[in-house]
């Protein structure tokens, strides 16, 4: 198609090619001052007030979302001629794309598109936004170098705050295959719930290659909003003899509930099924001899509650080895405080048994001078009765002597030492 003149309608960007065209025209181009590319989105016929003031909305509300499963908008140029937005490039495409080269995705990237979608929904309806056209055209992709899909979610052309009351004006924009029963039976009155139907029509589209009630097949909107509002979804098939994992199955079976206040509609609860989902898809691809046995519906089954346990301490690791080591230290300090003990009596019971020793060999020694003593005292005796005979004549003195000369001894072997004593002495006189 001819080039869009840079110049007149959209100033510093230089226009490409055509991408799609639905209720707005995108046009891939590239931004003439940093040379990213870039998609740009405006309206081409009937800019009427209600339309730009969705249009307004729409850029008002990508604006302030910096999320990275959200499409994030470059600027916005809403007083020109032709009211355009200007979009971060998303080189993949959009899902309707894949699904159309592919037929359906496989049950990995199912899963991721449904977490990756979960995430850019915690991201708007924490600020009160509902999407309300959630579809195939309005997920994006990029291919990433490891060889897995990142998805987008973008155009809010139809989204709403919550607090702001809706006409029918933004029916005629939805697309029926993917709207929820509340948006035939009751469009004022949608809320968040209407954003996760949709997204289950999504994800049952790329498991099955097909949406679960379509209008192509000749029947009216009067028999397609029946189907919609009253028959169960039709059992899912999947191609290829894939198999589905039990949390996936019980995602659908929950999220395409026809009551909006009994759909699974709960962000975390989402989050959760589907990385239960993952897990038993990793379980089913590993070899039959390293499988674990598992329910066929494992996160289906009711949640018992858990028996009370009372509170108990807390035990730390490092507990034991502190215990262990003290124990080891006192033992050791106790051995070697024994030992020491034990030394020092043995050492004093050395010196009172050497003590002794020498006590014993010094009374052995004096018994020889007591013997010596005993014979000068012997002498002694036999001396003075020699005195006492030289000096007869003084009688007063001799009396006086005979009294303090001692008794003899009475040992019988002193007895003869007197008596010759005495013999000699009157020999001698």
């Amino acid at each position: 198609m001819p080039t869009v003149s840079v110049n007149t309608h959209f100033p510093g960007y230089e226009i490409i090619g055509e991408l799609g065209r639905s209720n707005a025209r995108v046009l891939k181009a590239r931004h003439l001052a940093t040379g990213d590319l870039v998609a740009i989105k405006h309206f081409t016929v009937n800019t009427d007030a209600d339309t730009l003031r969705r249009f307004r909305l729409e850029s008002q509300l990508m604006t302030d979302i910096q999320h990275p499963n959200v499409v994030r908008v470059r600027e916005v140029q809403l007083d020109m001629p032709i009211p355009f937005i200007v979009m971060e490039w998303v080189e993949g495409g959009n899902l309707r794309t894949l699904l159309g080269e592919q037929g359906y995705l496989d049950v990995s990237n199912t899963i991721r598109l449904g977490l990756q979608m979960a995430e850019a929904f915690k991201a708007i309806h924490t600020r009160g936004i509902i999407h309300r056209d959630i579809k195939p055209e309005n997920i994006l992709f990029r291919p990433l170098p490891s060889g897995e899909i990142h998805f987008l979610l973008t155009d809010f052309g139809v989204a709403r705050l919550r607090e702001q009351s809706q006409t029918m004006t933004g029916q005629s924009l939805m697309t029926y295959e993917y709207a929820s029963p509340e948006q035939f039976d009751n469009p004022r009155g949608v809320d968040k719930a209407t954003d996760y139907y949709s997204l289950g029509v999504v994800l049952y589209e790329c498991l099955s290659g097909k949406v679960p009630f379509s209008m192509t097949d000749g029947t009216g909107i009067a028999t397609f909003m029946g189907h919609v509002l009253r028959t169960p979804p039709p059992a899912l098939l999947m191609p290829s003899g894939q198999t589905i994992p039990p949390s996936l199955d019980a995602i659908l079976e929950e999220i395409l509930v026809k009551n909006p206040t009994s759909r699974l509609s709960d962000v975390s609860e989402l989050i959760f099924l589907l990385r239960q989902a993952d897990v038993e898809q990793l379980q089913n691809n590993r070899p039959v001899d390293r499988r674990i046995p598992a329910s066929s519906r494992t996160m289906a089954a009711p949640v018992q509650t858990p028996r009370q346990v009372q509170p108990t301490a807390p035990i730390y690791d490092d507990e034991p080895e502190r215990r262990s080591n003290g124990w080891a230290v006192g033992l050791a300090f106790f051995i070697v405080t024994l030992l020491i003990g034990l030394a020092i009596l043995y050492k004093y019971r050395q010196d009172e048994a050497n003590k002794k020793a020498q006590i014993v060999a010094d009374t052995t020694h004096v018994v020889p001078d007591s013997t010596e003593t005993d014979t000068m005292a012997d002498d002694t005796t036999e001396a003075s009765s020699g005195y006492l005979i030289e000096s007869p004549t003084d009688s007063t003195t001799s009396e006086s002597n005979s009294e303090i000369v001692p008794e003899p001894p009475t040992s019988t072997s002193s007895t003869p030492d007197s008596s010759n004593a005495v013999v000699d002495s009157t020999r001698t006189f």
